[in-house]
């Protein structure tokens, strides 16, 4: 990895001018504490800067793994789309500070978002309250219109990636699949699955250059490994609304490829307590054909937005997140112990301790999509199938 790289092109011609007048950042300035995310090749720590007096997250990223994976332009792609996120920012957009390097590492500091991930306090039931939840998936929504506004795609977004900062102000981060849309265009006439505009070569082999991101949350487009537009993250966010109201994303399986599967088919089932109007923005996102899907703004106008103040969004009190109630605490531990002994008697006998019908229906959908996506005979006779299906339609990839 060269020397450098992570500077721009007019701070590499200014790095020698200004060498005397600015103090480079160095890792000395920082003091590591605990971990507190992991990438495939990276580490996130807690971190003191001594010279500000403030904690931030350092991505750490060993050169060595880097290059052995042909991952060094991933990480230059985050410094960069860090910086054009940065000018002028957005309250909702996780801040880049600092990027450096040393003989072993490369170094990437964000403001600290101290409450952690959005993930963490939707498992199992989604996030409550409810009013809370929707503020959230409304700031998303802003954050998601800004980096499109600078022509930059996320390519993954979901809970995971939602960050909750000091005050509970929701952050967008992980920009390392982030694309920028004006490095994509094809000159091709006639671009196809095998349009070389679609591949990276990686150690002498062609690899998909679209299938980018958590196959539950990609649109069958980027599947299919089809160039991105912003409608990409569209999906994304309808398949975040759904996390967030329900606990789990729409998608889920055993295997990435059947995880791809029920997605092209739009294989998914709502909760019974799933908020109407928020089944009607999900369904409305979640369209195959990435032109049908809605707009920003039509989404902002939607009926399950109408009480959110899109401009005085940050003005309202987020609240703190809500112990789980009794009811909650029982059903959890019944479906963690469950191990496919839960018969339709034994779940009403549950109506004697637990009172609620609309939690026992809820019990009983957990149960049933728990034998879908866990172990089971079947996914043989799933797997078969779409291998049948495989050639027919080939020729669809091709569109």
């Amino acid at each position: 990895m060269k020397r450098g790289f992570l500077l721009n092109i007019n701070d590499r011609n200014k790095r020698d001018d200004n060498s005397d007048k600015t103090e480079k950042p160095i890792i000395k300035n920082y003091k590591l504490d605990k971990i507190i995310g992991t990438g495939n090749l990276t580490e996130v720590y807690l971190a003191y800067n001594t010279i500000s007096g403030n904690y931030v997250a350092v991505k750490v990223a060993n050169k060595t793994k880097l290059r052995a994976y042909h991952r060094e332009e991933d990480i230059l792609n985050e410094k960069n789309i860090g910086l054009q996120l940065n000018n002028p920012g957005h309250s909702n957009v996780l801040r880049l500070l600092e990027t450096f390097t040393d003989k072993e590492n490369v170094y990437i500091s964000y403001e600290y978002c101290q409450y952690g991930e959005l993930w963490q306090y939707i498992i199992p039931f989604g996030f409550k309250p409810e009013r809370t939840a929707k503020l959230y998936l409304a700031q998303l929504l802003l954050a998601i219109e800004y980096i499109h506004s600078k022509n930059i795609v996320h390519r993954d977004i979901k809970a995971e990636n939602c960050f909750l900062s000091s005050d509970k102000t929701l952050k967008l981060g992980d920009f390392g699949t982030a694309l920028a849309l004006n490095s994509t265009k094809c000159t091709s006439k006639n671009c196809k699955l095998s349009c070389p505009c679609r591949f990276n070569m990686v150690r002498g082999r062609r690899q998909f250059k679209y299938y980018v991101g958590t196959p539950q949350f990609m649109a069958p487009e980027s599947i299919r490994n089809q160039p991105v537009t912003f409608s990409a993250d569209i999906w994304s966010y309808g398949c975040t609304v759904f996390q967030v109201l329900s606990g789990f994303p729409p998608f889920n399986a055993p295997s990435e490829f059947l995880v791809c599967c029920r997605v092209l088919d739009l294989k998914f089932n709502f909760p019974p307590d799933f908020p109407k109007l928020a089944k009607d923005l999900v369904l409305s996102i979640l369209k195959k054909d990435p032109y049908e899907r809605p707009t920003i703004n039509a989404i902002k106008q939607h009926e399950y937005f109408k009480d959110v103040n899109f401009q005085e969004i940050h003005k309202e009190f987020i609240s703190s997140t809500q112990l789980l109630s009794l009811t909650e605490l029982c059903l959890i531990k019944m479906t963690e112990n469950y191990k496919g002994q839960f018969s339709d008697e034994y779940i009403d006998n549950l109506n004697l301790s637990i009172n609620t019908k609309l939690s026992l229906k809820r019990l009983n959908y957990d149960i049933q999509r728990r034998i879908y996506e866990g172990p089971r005979d079947t996914w043989e006779e799933e797997f078969i199938h779409h291998i049948k299906l495989k050639n027919d339609s080939a020729s669809d990839l091709n569109k």
